[in-house]
C-alpha cells in the first residue's frame, strides 16, 4: 500500500474499540449487524475487526465473531483489534489462509485517561508472521501518526500473549493498591499519604492505577478481568497452574461484591 494512494479502510464492529479506530480513520466504511454490506467492505484495502470477544465460563474469550468476520473478508489485509486467546490467530490463518495481523488495543476507561483517544497512544504492537503484512499496517499508520510512535513487531502469538499479560500486570497493580487501601483504613492512617510517598516520590514506581474509588472497588473494567481470566486459561493450557493469578482473581471478586 503506497502512501501515494489513499488506502480504503473498513471497520467491522462499532463499539468501544471500533469507534476509537474510527477517530483515526474518519473516512472508514463502517460495518455492523445493522449497518453496511459485506460487498462494500470487500472493496476496501484494510479491514479492522473490532467485534466483542466476551468472557466464557472456561476463562477463555469467545472469538466466534472474529472468526466469522475473517471467513468472509477479502481485503488485502485483516487487522484484528479484538482480544484473542493465544494461538487463535494462527488457527484462523490455517483455516482461512488470509493476510492477518493482530494489533492489541490499549484504550483507557477512567476519567481523563491519556489513552482514551487512539491518537494519543505512544506505542503499537503489530503481531503477524509475515513481514509484508506487518509492513502494510505500519505504512497505513504513518498516515495518521508521526515518526515518534514506538512500533514493536512480533508474531501473532506473541501479540495475543502481550495483550493479556499487560492487563494481568495492571490487575496486580490495582490489587496491591486495593489491599494497601484496606490496611490503611484499618490502621486509621491516610491512604494517599502512603500512596504518594511510595508510588509518587520513588522514581522506581509511578502513580498509574493507584486511584481507589470507594464505591467501585477492585478491577472491573471492560477488558481487565476478562483478559486476566483468559491469561490464566492460557497458562493452564500449556501445563502451568497460575496460583498467584487465580488468588488475585478470587480476591478481586470480593472487592467487587463487598467493596472490601
Amino acid at each position: 500500500m503506497s502512501s501515494q494512494k489513499q488506502t480504503k479502510v473498513a471497520i467491522i464492529g462499532h463499539g468501544w474499540v471500533g469507534k476509537a479506530v474510527h477517530k483515526l480513520f474518519p473516512e472508514a466504511y463502517i460495518y455492523t449487524r445493522h449497518e453496511g454490506t459485506k460487498e462494500e467492505v470487500n472493496k476496501c484495502d484494510v479491514a479492522f475487526i473490532c467485534v466483542p470477544t466476551p468472557h466464557k465460563k472456561d476463562g477463555r474469550v469467545d472469538t466466534d465473531a472474529v472468526a466469522e468476520a475473517v471467513s468472509w473478508l477479502e481485503t488485502d489485509l485483516i487487522v484484528v483489534r479484538s482480544t484473542l486467546n493465544p494461538g487463535d490467530a494462527n488457527k484462523m490463518q490455517e483455516i482461512f489462509q488470509k493476510p492477518l495481523v493482530v494489533q492489541p488495543e490499549y484504550l483507557g476507561e477512567t476519567p481523563n485517561h491519556p489513552h482514551l483517544d487512539e491518537k494519543n497512544i505512544p506505542f503499537l504492537i503489530i503481531g503477524g508472521d509475515r513481514v509484508d503484512d506487518r509492513r502494510k499496517l505500519i505504512d497505513l499508520y504513518f498516515t495518521v501518526y508521526n515518526a515518534n510512535i514506538k512500533i514493536r513487531q512480533v508474531t501473532a502469538y506473541a501479540a495475543e500473549i502481550i495483550k493479556l499479560t499487560e492487563n494481568r500486570a495492571i490487575g496486580f497493580k490495582v490489587a496491591q493498591i486495593q489491599e494497601l487501601y484496606d490496611v490503611c483504613q484499618t490502621a486509621k492512617i491516610d491512604f494517599y499519604t502512603i500512596r504518594d510517598a511510595v508510588y509518587g516520590d520513588d522514581p522506581r514506581f509511578n502513580l498509574w492505577f493507584t486511584a481507589v474509588y470507594p464505591e467501585k472497588r477492585g478491577f472491573n473494567s471492560k477488558c481487565i478481568p476478562k483478559d486476566i481470566y483468559a491469561w490464566a486459561a492460557w497458562a493452564e493450557s500449556v501445563g502451568y497452574k497460575p496460583e498467584l493469578t487465580n488468588a488475585m482473581l478470587k480476591r478481586n471478586k470480593k472487592w467487587i461484591k463487598n467493596g472490601k
